[in-house]
């Protein structure tokens, strides 16, 4: 009798076993993951455009830095061409004229560091001349500023009576350089006119020049009969 209840007494749990092995097991739900293309290609986009415009404005920048050093270098080469086909001031003495008192030359102090002291040896102030002679236009220059001079000093022909030999009218320095406190000669050889004024007073003004200013004036005066 017993043996009978312990069967019937298994069965519903038999039953519960079988339910439970087949019963679907519950699984996790993974979301999905849309991705819009469009943007994203866009995105991708938009970001190359920025660094490619970064790049160029870059490169532009670049190209202009060196366009200006260009034209700079080229300026100078185009300077240093003209000083290279000066002719240089002579040292040769030629007659200076009568003697007659010399006037003091003046100066004004050049704020840009560019100062001289010229000192005319000939002609002699309104010094005598026959028509068509020869004279020497000797000056004596001191560069008494605080700049060294180089090649970018010229001699410049200013104002006045045109009358060099050569009619060269710009000149290269006789020396290579003129540290503060030299002093060199120049001497231009110039030739009286032919054909005299009213007075027979003539005048010439000179000067010197850094390629952006001229300074240090200095002027010859003659008498031609």
């Amino acid at each position: 009798m017993k043996k009978r209840i312990l069967k019937i007494s298994l069965v519903p749990l038999i039953v519960l076993f079988l339910t439970l092995s087949f019963a679907p097991i519950p699984q996790d739900q993974t979301p999905l993951i849309s991705i819009d293309m469009n943007a994203l290609i866009k995105q991708i986009e938009t970001a190359v455009t920025e660094k490619f415009d970064a790049a160029l404005s870059a490169l532009d920048l670049r190209v202009k830095t060196l366009e200006e050093k260009v034209a700079s270098y080229e300026k100078q080469v185009a300077t240093l061409s003209i000083i290279a086909n000066m002719p240089t001031a002579t040292k040769t003495a030629i007659p200076r004229g009568t003697l007659t008192p010399t006037a003091e030359p003046t100066r004004t102090p050049n704020p840009s560091g560019y100062d001289c002291e010229a000192k005319v040896n000939s002609p002699y102030y309104y010094g005598q001349f026959n028509r068509g002679s020869v004279f020497s236009f000797q000056v004596e220059i001191t560069n008494i500023g605080p700049k060294t001079w180089g090649k970018e000093v010229t001699i410049q022909y200013l104002s006045g009576l045109k009358a060099e030999v050569d009619k060269q009218y710009a000149y290269a320095l006789p020396v290579e350089s003129v540290v503060p406190e030299e002093t060199f000669l120049i001497n231009i050889p110039m030739k009286a006119p032919e054909e005299t004024n009213a007075n027979g007073k003539f005048e010439a003004t000179y000067a010197l020049s850094n390629g952006e200013e001229n300074f240090c004036e200095f002027s010859y005066q003659i008498y031609v009969p």
